[in-house]
């Protein structure tokens, strides 16, 4: 992949429909299970009429990725890729095949799971025109951006909007990661609910203990450690402003848990959902907190010792502590405890975060 289109043209648009994939790794990797997925495709290849969601759902979604484009297209910033359209056609269709197929690969994914299901259902006609569906769509993109590349592009006009929000102060975080580090945020968020998923089927098994998911707690929290090291970059090179505010142990401590508790916000809805339908929802609600224990244990090192060699040493340590902790069947308030108590001395020195 071409690291200029991707910067330009990819990341751009997993910015702009960051809500839309937050909905779907909440609706597809919390609330839906794998053999839930399983029904679905088969219900969507034995009822005829419920299967053409799938190629009307991919058309309204190859017509919003072609409108982002074209808007970008139309930016001055973006006036340079006009020229695009000079390059000989092997060099353009291997540029824009690549942007094209790095957007859409989500539902492509997805669809290569479900065409399982048209040949289970013995289906084959309707996986044919599903397919013929998404080629279609692939391919009016990439032709309605050349045609575009080929004319004179209009001037965009800028709309002010008429309402201006404003949000608490920790909640720059997702904003931050939503414009630098889009993808990050989503793999991570997808992989560590996938991660989750797994620990609680094989937990539902009846093979484990509670100690099971204890254990996956710990391990989505080392999962979390990639955004724990934006956030704290973030802070330290571009918010060094806010240390010199006189800011009231309460005002930071709700900082940091918010900005925290924003990170793993679909592992603890996940947590909530599945509390909810269990008749342990007090030990979920435990697992919850030791979710947010465990992140500002990482936060506290991250913060202390990022920059030592004795890092990576460090947070090996830390793991295998929490781990014999686990095996041993320790009450959930003693990991609490202490690592409140770090937590809040990290937070209550003046000009640290």
């Amino acid at each position: 992949m071409n690291k200029i289109g991707f910067l330009a043209f990819i990341r751009p648009f997993y910015q702009k429909t960051m809500g839309f994939w937050a909905l779907a790794l909440i609706f597809g990797g919390v609330l839906m299970e794998l053999r839930q997925h399983v029904l679905l495709g088969r219900f969507l290849f034995k009822n005829p009429i419920a299967f053409w969601i799938l190629p009307f759902a991919f058309l309204v979604f190859g017509l919003l990725h072609l409108r982002i484009q074209l808007g970008l297209l139309r930016k001055n910033d973006y006036l340079v890729f006009h020229q695009l359209a000079l390059v000989p056609k092997k060099d353009f269709r291997s540029f824009w095949t690549q942007i094209i197929l790095g957007n859409h690969s989500p539902l492509l994914i997805y669809f290569l799971f479900l065409s399982y299901f048209a040949w289970e259902q013995n289906k084959p006609v309707s996986g044919i025109i599903l397919w013929l569906n998404v080629v279609g769509v692939l391919g009016f993109n990439f032709w309605k951006i050349r045609k575009n590349l080929g004319h004179p592009l209009k001037e965009v006009v800028v709309k002010r909007p008429k309402v201006r929000w404003t949000f608490p102060r920790f909640t720059w975080i997702i904003l931050s990661l939503r414009q630098s580090r889009p993808l990050l945020f989503l793999l991570t968020k997808g992989l560590s609910l996938l991660l989750l998923n797994g620990f609680y089927l094989s937990f539902q098994s009846g093979n484990y203990d509670f100690r099971w998911l204890q254990f996956g707690i710990l391990c989505v929290s080392y999962f979390q450690l990639p955004l724990i090291f934006e956030k704290t970059e973030k802070e330290v090179v571009q918010q060094t402003w806010i240390l010199a505010l006189p800011l009231t142990l309460y005002h930071k401590l709700g900082y940091q848990f918010g900005s925290l508790a924003l990170l793993v916000f679909p592992e603890l809805f996940f947590l909530c959902w599945k509390g909810l339908n269990s008749s342990l929802p007090y030990e979920y609600a435990l697992l919850g907190v030791l979710l947010l224990s465990f992140m500002a244990a990482l936060q506290v090192l991250v913060y202390q010792k990022k920059e030592s060699l004795s890092f990576p040493n460090l947070t090996s340590v830390l793991f295998f502590l929490l781990f014999l902790g686990i095996i041993f069947g320790l009450p959930g308030w003693v990991f609490i405890l202490p690592i409140s108590f770090l937590f809040i001395n990290q937070t209550r020195g003046a000009f640290r975060f």
